[in-house]
């Protein structure tokens, strides 16, 4: 049996770290993909060929022990594997046009197209849900890796999602069509792991820190005004990024109330980004001068709304341009960033060929 499985990247529109700390957000699936090729067999053994990083994962039908850090196909492989039969193997080929450590969720992408590929292979055929929710078991679950659900979901579901990132973890699909899509790339490494272990203990310990001030306090209801007060005080760092929290967690919420309109204001979108992206850049102080005079660049151009996509320190953005994506994308390339005009997209996509 020939299976091809196809999943998006994601554009995060509204709600950078707050997934992993069980908020809200809201998610852009996008036209550039990871697909994987096989074909099953009776051999016992998975082969898996990445083609762009010249890379070959060889290892027998049996449960995988000790996996290592980022080992998403044996990850991925072991959630099926009581489902196969003793002989059950598969040659696989990976491709992608999805870049790497961008912010564009290449490692979820990945992880969706795997577990579409052993899902339709074992025949257990789950549904969206249970899709993503078992990719994000696969990178995050299983591998400790310290990001959140939103970006499994996106690969998985598609197109504009609403996601609440805690039980009973409450889904959306969003009926706007984004066009303006502009991704710049500042072409410098980020380091995504390290990044949001350090930033996640912050805010945890900002949270503490509120919560000796007020044992009510809780990340879903607390107020912006009333951390801020405390952080005025004396501020401290752990406070500073908790601020950073509740400000994106209350732009993902407007967001939300605005794109369940079928047709939403371009520009009422694009002030929520760019209130986004001070969060971030103040609060965080994840934004680099190469990413900000690349946005300022792209606003010169008629990017009418820029934010930071990822944990930062590097990687890329969001530049909003509805009707001026090529001179955009022209004005981010002649300055030392390079640039993606983008569609909003499906979801994961499986399918069996029959030859």
């Amino acid at each position: 049996m020939k299976i091809v499985t196809s999943s998006p990247g994601r554009v995060c529109l509204f709600g950078e770290d707050v997934d992993y700390m069980g908020l809200e957000v809201i998610t852009l699936a996008i036209n550039q993909r990871i697909e994987i090729q096989g074909r099953t067999n009776t051999s016992g053994k998975i082969s898996v060929n990445l083609e762009d990083l010249k890379k070959k994962i060889v290892f027998t039908n049996k449960k995988q022990r000790n996996l290592k850090r980022r080992d998403y196909v044996r990850s991925a492989f072991n959630i099926y594997q009581e489902f196969f039969p003793k002989d059950f193997g598969a040659n696989m080929s990976v491709k992608s046009n999805l870049p790497i450590g961008k912010g564009l969720s290449s490692s979820s992408a990945f992880c969706a197209a795997l577990i579409g590929f052993f899902d339709k292979a074992s025949q257990y055929n789950s549904l969206e849900k249970e899709l993503a929710w078992n990719a994000y078991v696969a990178e995050v679950v299983n591998l400790g890796e310290p990001g959140g659900m939103m970006d499994h979901y996106a690969s998985v579901i598609g197109n504009l999602v609403y996601l609440e990132c805690h039980e009973p973890y409450n889904l959306e699909k969003l009926e706007p069509k984004l066009n303006g899509i502009v991704i710049g790339d500042t072409l410098t490494k980020k380091e995504t792991i390290q990044t949001l272990i350090k930033r996640k203990k912050e805010i945890y310990q900002g949270i503490q820190l509120m919560l000796e001030r007020d044992e009510n306090f809780s990340l879903e209801l607390g107020s912006f005004e009333d951390v801020f007060f405390e952080y005025e005080k004396n501020k401290d760092l752990n406070l500073q990024r908790l601020l950073g929290i509740l400000g994106i967690r209350d732009v993902v919420r407007e967001g939300y109330q605005l794109l369940k309109n079928t047709n939403p204001s371009p520009e009422k979108i694009a002030s929520l980004i760019n209130r986004h992206h001070e969060f971030q850049k103040t609060y965080f102080e994840n934004v680099t001068q190469r990413m900000q005079n690349l946005i300022d660049h792209a606003q010169n151009a008629g990017a009418i709304g820029c934010k930071l996509l990822g944990s930062g320190n590097g990687g890329s953005f969001l530049a909003y341009s509805p009707g001026t994506e090529d001179v955009v994308a022209e004005a981010i390339n002649d300055n030392g960033g390079l640039a993606y005009i983008l569609q909003q997209d499906d979801g994961l996509k499986i399918k069996v060929v029959e030859n």
